[in-house]
């Protein structure tokens, strides 16, 4: 072999050397994470982020040491090209590598949010603020008439479409998405069985869902809930007007204190002590039970009035002398309870 023979194949023997050892080093800076306890970090990649941009971003929050080093591995895999938009969470000491595992997995940040029965809209909106999501902008969803035209929606919002249930969110979600999930929800509970019921007592689905939502309002024990719709359904029948607190409440807005009697003069279409007949839409948003007591009202029951007890129960009268007996009695018991005998 010549002396150039050789020198080449020297040359090239140390160039493999170098790219090994430079691979080497690489993987091993990788594997390896920053000290620093167990504080977690929030790193948001946003829509078309570049991937030196989320290295820059990692670097800047102590949670990589060496941007060239994952920018070289990334770029060798390939897995710069799949890094995923979204708000991830890590905990300080987390390996570069698995750092760029949780990225091109899409591993990001999410939240449990439960969404009780009978939540308003108004509170829907604010409780996916843990979810960083800003609740005027839920409203606007909310609000969104391509949304209502699209399912068939009639009222003025998606009021009573927003099924309560417990959400798992990627925080930072558009409200768009959140509100389209759980108008898919909604969706899955109320089957066919339920339009052709709603048909047959006379009803559409947005009265329906109308009348479940002052049930869910009123009845706190699951078993009133047929009890409470039947009153309803006989108010509806013989013309009388419904003259439900919580229309009154909602009309103001939500409103969670004790209502007065000025209250009940207020000039909404809502407020169901002037107007006859159910109000224009769902004041809340009811889950399964009230929406199949709306549906299916315990057709025994024929009294016209229920007050409350006290004691998350009520009595329910078929007179308005058996009522006002009734009513007289959840006085007495509730002054006993708050300790001021009548």
């Amino acid at each position: 072999m010549s002396s150039r023979a050789r020198w080449l194949v020297a040359f090239f023997a140390l160039i493999v050397v170098g790219v090994a050892s430079l691979g080497a080093y690489v993987v091993y800076d990788v594997r390896r994470g920053v000290d620093g306890g167990n504080e977690r970090v929030r790193v948001t990649v946003a829509r078309g982020a570049v991937f030196k941009t989320v290295v820059r971003d990692l670097v800047e929050k102590n949670l990589v040491r060496r941007a060239w080093t994952l920018e070289f591995f990334a770029k060798a895999t390939g897995a710069d090209r799949h890094v995923s938009r979204g708000t991830y969470e890590f905990e300080r000491g987390t390996s570069a590598l698995d750092l760029l595992r949780a990225l091109v997995d899409g591993d990001v940040l999410s939240v449990r949010i439960t969404i009780p029965e009978g939540f308003t809209m108004w509170q829907v909106a604010g409780a996916f603020a843990a979810a960083g999501v800003d609740s005027t902008v839920m409203m606007r969803a909310i609000e969104d008439a391509d949304l209502r035209r699209t399912l068939q929606i009639t009222g003025a919002t998606l009021e009573g479409y927003l099924y309560p249930d417990t959400y798992n969110v990627p925080f930072g979600s558009d409200a768009r998405d959140i509100v389209a999930q759980m108008l898919t929800r909604f969706h899955a509970v109320w089957t066919r069985d339920f339009d052709r019921r709603a048909a047959s007592t006379g009803m559409t689905r947005h009265e329906a869902m109308t009348l479940a939502s002052i049930v869910e309002a009123e009845a706190r024990a699951a078993d009133e809930r047929p009890l409470v719709s039947a009153v309803y359904h006989n108010r509806l029948k013989a013309g009388m007007k419904l003259d439900a607190d919580p229309t009154v409440a909602y009309a103001m807005g939500g409103f969670r204190g004790r209502l007065l009697y000025k209250d009940l003069e207020m000039d909404s279409p809502y407020n169901t002590y002037r107007h006859a007949g159910l109000p224009p839409g769902p004041i809340g948003n009811a889950g399964e039970g009230s929406i199949r007591a709306a549906l299916y009202p315990d057709e025994t029951l024929h009294a016209l009035y229920f007050v409350a007890r006290g004691d998350g129960r009520h009595e329910f009268s078929e007179t308005l002398q058996q009522h006002a007996a009734a009513v007289r009695r959840a006085r007495t018991a509730r002054a006993r309870m708050e300790g001021n005998p009548r």
